[in-house]
């Protein structure tokens, strides 16, 4: 079964206890436009308990705000009871959630025309004119987006972020609003901006939304977005492909390995968008191919837009990690090396083999060991 057929099957028990519920969100934004994702979220006029009745098989994700998690044949569906939402007084989540409206009311707390529909029964319950900003590619927001934004400012960065994903114009008073209540986005924790930006920077017309960001003067509430720095990248012939190669683009052209700090990245991201910065500065030599994951040379590759030969080069190394030199460390401390004497003589061993100075050979490895503890003052 498809993840629209799982969904069928709540709303239709749903309906058979005498509720409303309906397909919401993106979901109906992606199936107007063509496409069926399998990240689908429901919206119902029931209560979170009375749901949890229906389905035995139901975890109270979000209870506070209506939402309940229903599982179907290990397939997790978040099902949310029709809401409206109070004033946003830290502009980043509602004061208080009423339970209990109707379709309509629910629709109107949604960020864009387009995330605003709903859809049941093969059709499409569309409040706003959502269908219609879709075929006309403009991002509009459900109502004033002065009110929108002063809610919610990251949706400021929703509306940029879409505007690359669908190559999609803003709408003009969305235009003015965002360029108004840009400063609105300090007050966002910086995790949820940079899930945005990095969403905005893998999209198909990241260039275009980059573009509208600096004219508006949005870059400006963004850690150490400089409007030179946004031009670098603009100009630059690679194209990210991933959230890593994203933040690559900004650190190479930064000349900064501190700049993505603030913006609270984990240390898997940073690292690998270091390496990759860094790999941007060299050639393709061996000891970068030695010491580049295959994941981060594959991600190399398809920013240049070339073949993928990742695992090739790998492959056609003489070691490919340390585990495989025929010299380790208790051969060191044989030949009487001791402390960091060890890491560094190691360290040249492993650069003369992939450098294929000399075989990966134990007994060739260990005169050549030899010869550097020599130099090293050891015998």
């Amino acid at each position: 079964m498809t993840e629209w057929e799982y969904a069928k099957q709540i709303i239709d028990t749903i309906n058979q206890s005498g509720g409303e519920a309906y397909i919401v969100g993106g979901a109906v934004r992606d199936y107007v436009l063509g496409n069926l994702p399998d990240d689908i979220d429901l919206a119902t006029s029931l209560f979170p308990e009375e749901v949890m009745a229906l389905f035995p098989k139901s975890v109270p994700t979000g209870i506070e705000h209506g939402t309940v998690t229903v599982i179907i044949d290990h397939h997790p569906f978040e099902v949310t009871t029709f809401r409206s939402e109070g004033t946003y007084s830290d502009a980043r989540r509602p004061d208080h959630v009423s339970l209990g409206v109707s379709l309509e009311e629910d629709m109107l707390r949604r960020d864009f025309t387009m995330n605003a529909m709903a859809f049941h029964d093969g059709q499409v319950v569309d409040l706003f004119g959502g269908q219609n900003d879709l075929e006309q590619k403009i991002i509009r927001t459900v109502g004033s987006p002065y009110e929108r934004f002063g809610e919610d400012a990251l949706r400021i960065m929703r509306a940029f972020r879409f505007m690359s994903q669908l190559d999609f114009s803003l709408e003009e008073e969305l235009r003015d609003a965002a360029s108004a209540l840009g400063q609105k986005l300090e007050q966002i924790a910086m995790e949820r901006v940079a899930i945005e930006f990095e969403k905005m920077m893998c999209g198909p017309a990241y260039r275009k939304a980059l573009s509208e960001m600096v004219e508006l003067g949005i870059h400006r509430f963004l850690p150490n977005v400089s409007t030179e720095l946004v031009n670098r990248v603009l100009h630059d012939v690679r194209t990210p492909v991933n959230a890593v190669s994203a933040w690559a683009l900004f650190l190479y052209h930064a000349k900064d390995e501190n700049w993505l700090l603030p913006w609270k990245r984990s240390n898997a991201i940073k690292r690998e968008a270091a390496i990759l910065a860094a790999l941007f500065e060299s050639e393709l030599d061996p000891m970068h191919i030695y010491s580049t994951s295959e994941s981060i040379l594959s991600t190399y590759f398809n920013m240049h837009g070339m073949e993928d030969r990742s695992r090739e080069l790998k492959q056609s190394l003489a070691i490919r990690t340390r585990k495989e030199l025929g010299f380790d460390g208790r051969d060191a401390l044989e030949l009487g090396a001791r402390g960091a004497m060890i890491k560094y003589l190691l360290a040249d061993l492993e650069k003369q083999v992939v450098l294929e100075q000399i075989p990966n050979d134990s007994t060739i490895l260990r005169e050549e060991a030899k010869k550097w503890l020599q130099r090293e003052g050891v015998y």
